[in-house]
């Protein structure tokens, strides 16, 4: 029989009764157009020309422009397209510039996104804000941070734009909204990504409903000679569990977008977490193959930097919500929230002159040369309360350097004195301890704050050092002096006074 099936199989298909495979379905794309919006409204008017070659990716792949500014990308997943900005190239308008990309909800749904972008000259000098964690939970904590940063950040002229380093809210997606009009009414753009607050906890959509608000949660730009990459490096492990991890996706991205980028350039990438805990950072480094490289991250309250490799070097900007918006309340009522590193609430503005860069820390509502605290073992009631800060000898010195790293030496002087260099050391800041005393004594000033849970955990960025013997009761001046060993960032302080207990 077996010859007789083959027989009747062939006949039946030369008489046409057995069909041919079917045609393949042809692959869902997201197309568009890009070009020159001359006028800023968004639209394609007659006259506005194409842009040809111009990066556009999908946080995956990454094609160029043709002739006619139009691009191709397959529609395989739910995710976002957007244009990766050339230099002197930006989105026409202000606000937070991701929320122009296209966010494609359906996973086979294909579409068009056209973009219009605008010529504006790019200087290869110029400053940016790195923020850490505004976080605000509620209406209550967006206002603190409105009185205070986003009333801070109104007023200054001197950034090109605002890098916010996520945890924008705090597990409440209802609030972004109020974050976007919080930052559209800064006079400058501004670019966030997504941190591990930035969903709702019970919820498992985490990065579709940041996505849907804020256009993509992985992507990049450049700005005048400097390229920026974004990721979203909170690996979601179950609905509440998470790591810092970078997605296979992720690093094909990386790889195709450096591949375009010449090796001369600074580059710079931004995550929430710090890459120093990202599971696969050696992957990334590997990709990265020598390049020289700025990371800026958020997620730890703290203050500290990280040498990751020869070239690339970490900054954990600290957070404008200080430790969650605790602690006592100043006179309206905002919480200090002083950081477990010891300091201050912040943001940090990022200096770039072509390939190299400088950073300097800001203390919000602070003068721009408050860069450290100092502590005199001075006899102080209180501190002798204080098991760390009563066993120090008299006349010792303790300097928290908000902006110190691993390396950075500090010195000192006293008046017109000899210059005395300070040794890095591991213990908590004074103004932790202090603040720990306090909240085991049950000390708030108001029923409405919240205590800081501080423990006595160590300072990156702690210098001590003692007081000249025979120092002399009475007004004196210490001048601080720091300086990195390496050429990646200069630390400048003004002088500090303090008056010396007889």
């Amino acid at each position: 029989m077996k010859p007789i099936s083959i027989f009747l199989t062939l006949a039946f298909l030369a008489q046409g009764m057995i069909a041919a495979p079917p045609q393949a379905v042809a692959q869902p794309v997201r197309s568009g157009t890009l070009f020159l919006d001359r006028n800023g409204n968004g639209i394609r008017d007659k006259g506005e020309p194409a842009l040809k070659g111009i990066p556009v990716s999908d946080g995956d792949t990454v094609v160029l422009t043709d002739r006619k500014g139009r691009y191709n990308l397959p529609a395989t997943e739910p995710g976002s397209v957007f244009p990766i900005l050339p230099s002197d190239y930006e989105f026409p308008g202000g606000g937070i510039a991701n929320t122009r990309f296209r966010y494609f909800p359906d996973s086979t749904a294909g579409g068009n996104a056209d973009f219009g972008l605008v010529r504006r000259r790019q200087p290869d000098r110029f400053s940016i804000a790195a923020v850490g964690d505004v976080q605000f939970g509620d209406t209550t904590e967006a206002g603190y941070a409105a009185r205070t940063f986003f009333s801070e950040l109104a007023e200054r002229r001197d950034l090109a734009f605002s890098l916010f380093l996520g945890d924008l809210v705090n597990d409440d997606c209802t609030l972004f909204p109020l974050f976007k009009e919080l930052a559209d009414e800064l006079p400058m753009p501004s670019w966030t990504l997504s941190g591990n607050h930035d969903r709702d906890m019970d919820s498992v959509r985490t990065v579709v409903r940041y996505n849907e608000a804020f256009g993509a949660d992985t992507y990049a730009f450049d700005y005048g000679p400097v390229h920026f990459i974004v990721f979203n490096n909170v690996f979601t492990e179950g609905r509440r569990s998470y790591v810092g991890k970078l997605t296979e996706k992720q690093l094909r991205f990386l790889r195709n977008d450096l591949a375009r980028v010449p090796r001369e350039t600074l580059v710079v990438i931004a995550q929430h977490i710090p890459m120093a805990a990202t599971k696969n950072k050696d992957e990334v480094l590997a990709l990265l193959d020598g390049r020289r490289c700025l990371m800026l991250s958020g997620h730890t309250h703290s203050v500290f930097r990280k040498r990751l490799a020869a070239n690339v070097q970490e900054l954990v900007a600290g957070a404008v919500c200080g430790l969650l918006w605790t602690g006592e309340q100043d006179l309206d009522l905002v919480p200090r929230s002083l950081q477990p590193c010891g300091t201050p609430r912040n943001y940090f503005r990022i200096d770039f002159d072509k390939a190299d860069y400088t950073f300097r820390f800001k203390g919000i509502g602070l003068d721009e040369g408050h860069q450290a605290d100092v502590w005199i073992a001075d006899g102080n009631p209180q501190d002798r309360e204080i098991e760390e800060l009563a066993s120090l000898p008299m006349g010792s010195i303790v300097v928290n350097l908000f902006a110190g790293g691993p390396e950075t030496l500090v010195r000192m002087r006293i008046d017109d004195g000899a210059w005395q260099s300070l040794a890095h050391t591991a213990m908590a800041a004074p103004t932790v301890l202090r603040s720990r005393l306090r909240n085991q004594q049950g000390y708030l000033q108001s029923k409405y704050a919240r205590r800081s849970p501080h423990r006595n955990a160590p300072s990156p960025h702690i210098w001590t050092g003692h007081l000249p013997e025979g120092t002399p009761p009475g007004p004196h001046r210490i001048c601080l002096e720091a300086r990195d060993t390496t050429a990646d960032s200069a630390l400048k302080l003004t002088d500090i006074r303090v008056i010396l207990a007889p």
